[in-house]
């Protein structure tokens, strides 16, 4: 079996795609890639095709390989993986039923108009780094994860991968989606799907050294660098509409948070020599 690029050249990244052509993309698509359906892709074009396909990291490089055929290729371009579900959650859902989102142990629910909207899940001194969107029926995911500096590693935009260190792995596999750094390392694990949102590892700390650090059960808040508390117990359901946010007044004294957050973790006024 010969490379899609011997047979098909044209298969390529697509570039200054507008909001608009992104946005038939994920619905022509169903919201995932069409190999997986896995909700982390990048668009590309095909001569094949009149608008951008979704197609995930590790199906993009079987492509530029020897492991799937031209002929998979337009059949999944006919009929995305997503499409194909019985009995599965995609990534559509019923407007009279709520998301439930955990991190880690703690679980909040969210409740999304047919029309559109968002949920910040995980929110840090005015970024948002882990979000749900719901576009008319359908749901789409954004987040940032970062390393222990606080830089962005991993930047994804309503699914599409916008950023990410060469040679990491993405694998999306019964809802479940695994990053895996140069050396095989566990990164980022979320169960994404249309009725529940599972964050179980992953850290989102911004260049300060805020934010959180989810790992299995535990959301662990950090201020400056340093640990300020473990957030183990879970929420009564139906209590809170928020997620999570950690308020850095120190830093930010100007900042208004939006919306309402389960668990607010927020750096206490000392003397003004201790702002970083």
């Amino acid at each position: 079996m010969q490379p899609v690029e011997a047979h098909n050249p044209d298969i390529s990244l697509a570039s200054e795609l507008t909001e608009q052509q992104k946005l038939q993309a994920r619905q022509q698509c169903f919201y995932g890639c069409v190999f997986c359906g896995s909700p982390v892709f990048r668009y590309y074009q095909s001569p094949k095709s009149p608008s951008a396909v979704l197609i995930c990291a590790l199906h993009a490089k079987q492509l530029h390989g020897t492991f799937l055929s031209p002929s998979t290729l337009l059949e999944r371009i006919s009929q995305p993986f997503n499409q194909q579900r019985v009995n599965k959650p995609g990534f559509s859902f019923d407007p009279e039923r709520r998301v439930q989102v955990s991190v880690g142990m703690n679980t909040v629910y969210a409740d999304f108009l047919q029309s559109g909207g968002e949920q910040y899940c995980i929110w840090v001194n005015g970024q948002e780094l882990f979000t749900l969107h719901s576009e008319s029926g359908w749901l789409c995911f954004s987040f940032m994860l970062s390393d222990n500096t606080g830089e962005t590693v991993i930047r994804v935009d309503k699914g599409e991968l916008q950023l990410s260190p060469e040679h990491w792995e993405y694998s999306y596999e019964v809802n479940t989606l695994k990053i895996r750094d140069q050396q095989r390392k566990l990164q980022f694990t979320a169960q994404l799907c249309n009725d529940r949102v599972l964050l179980t590892k992953g850290q989102f700390i911004d260049n300060f050294g805020d934010g959180f650090v989810v790992e299995g059960n535990r959301v662990i808040a950090m201020l400056d660098g340093q640990k300020g508390g473990h957030y183990m117990h879970r929420i009564e359901p139906g209590r809170y509409k928020g997620g999570w946010a950690l308020f850095n007044k120190i830093r930010h004294p100007d900042l208004v948070m939006p919306g309402n957050f389960a668990f607010v973790c927020a750096a206490k006024r000392k003397s003004s020599g201790t702002e970083r």
